[in-house]
């Protein structure tokens, strides 16, 4: 009797050993999943901001070679607007315009240049000693063609190889036919400034410089 008690009790003994073991390990286990999961988040995290800060970066360096591609590029144009007189400048530039005018399907009517008086008026001395590297010059362009050809144009203008601006344009639709709502048949009248660079060697005041050096 006493030996079964005996090992009744070593039984009892051993099984409650084994849930203390088992159960040790499961907090063991939980205690080190925890950690690890925390780890993983983290990493996760990490990896994101990195694709992120490179994604930044990358950005950032395009953006540079942008701004550097830009400033090449006035360079170069004003390095060859200044190597072109003024008496090739003019219709150089309203042949480029009816040439890119003609391949939009539009009909050029008429070109005139126009006296703009803001120029006219009186300069004070201060003003007169300012000498521009180029004057402006107003041109009056009657079209015809459609609306979205017109539109075209427009876009066009802002990357036209010489410096215009559209000071105003009036555009009608043409009477006595039938016209497209979405696409009219249009007179169109625009007045365009014209941004005409000086050659170097015919700047005042250059010739005065060379001799007083």
């Amino acid at each position: 009797m006493a030996v079964s008690k005996r090992i009744q009790r070593a039984q009892r003994a051993s099984k409650l050993l084994g849930i203390a073991i088992a159960s040790t390990l499961l907090l063991g286990l939980g205690s080190l999943y925890l950690p690890w999961s925390m780890t993983q988040a983290a990493q996760e995290q990490l990896h994101h901001k990195q694709q992120e800060l490179q994604q930044a970066q990358q950005a950032a360096s395009q953006l540079r070679q942008t701004v550097e591609q830009l400033r090449a590029t006035q360079l170069e144009l004003q390095f060859l607007e200044r190597g072109v007189s003024e008496a090739a400048y003019v219709p150089t530039m309203l042949k480029q315009f009816e040439q890119t005018a003609l391949q939009r399907k539009l009909q050029i009517v008429s070109i005139r240049p126009q006296v703009d008086n803001s120029a006219q008026s009186p300069k004070s001395d201060a003003q007169k000693s300012v000498q521009k590297a180029y004057h402006e010059q107003l041109f009056e362009i009657q079209l015809r063609g459609k609306f979205w050809d017109l539109m075209s144009l427009l876009k066009t203008l802002e990357t036209f190889p010489k410096i215009l601006a559209v000071q105003s344009l009036n555009a009608q639709a043409k009477s006595g036919m039938e016209q497209s709502t979405e696409n009219p048949d249009l007179e169109i009248k625009m007045i365009v400034k014209a941004f005409i660079f000086r050659p170097a060697q015919a700047r005042p005041g250059t010739t005065a410089t060379q001799t007083g050096g």
